[in-house]
């Protein structure tokens, strides 16, 4: 009979452990692709290279003032980049709006620039996306692209301008 009993109590911990894992295998996919609760959403900033983040510098804030939730701004070289996400917070899946705001330091647009975006996610690989921006008009690009899971993600504006070539990075979660 006690064999019996603890036969039925090792199936039964077998089992639980099949039904947890499955649990979380499950809680894990939802909260990737952009269900679940809460989620670890990351404020828009502005980072190096490397993804230390950088705080406004004065002549950052002295062309671009108090930018409202969703724009952030840094320099690049002797350029002002400001990046604004629209909807922000952003979706994963859904499209966003990039709008770009390209100024000297002395805030005069730069009308004559080539810019793409390369959005990537730092802690795994993904596929190229790569879109290109439209000028507008006095200094302001803009293109649409989805962010396809959520995730942290980094946003390099690469800006071309007389053969030269230059980046600011920004940061985002979803």
């Amino acid at each position: 009979m006690t064999k019996k009993i603890a036969s039925i109590v090792g199936l039964v911990l077998v089992l639980a452990l099949i039904s947890f894992a499955v649990f979380a295998m499950n809680m894990r996919r939802s909260h990737m692709m952009g269900g679940g609760g809460g989620g670890s959403q990351l404020e828009l900033v502005a980072v190096s290279k490397d993804g230390t983040q950088i705080s406004p510098s004065a002549d950052v804030t002295s062309v671009t003032g108090e930018l409202p939730k969703g724009t952030v701004a840094q320099k690049a070289g002797d350029l002002i980049v400001s990046l604004a996400l629209n909807p922000y917070p952003p979706r994963a899946g859904a499209p966003s709006e990039f709008d770009v705001t390209l100024t000297d330091v002395n805030g005069e647009a730069i009308d004559d620039a080539s810019i793409t975006l390369d959005l990537t996610m730092p802690s795994m690989w993904m596929p190229p996306n790569q879109p290109s921006m439209e000028f507008v008009s006095d200094g302001k690009y803009q293109t649409s692209a989805p962010f396809t899971m959520r995730g942290g993600w980094r946003i390099e504006v690469i800006i071309t301008r007389g053969g030269q070539k230059q980046s600011a990075f920004f940061d985002v979660g979803l």
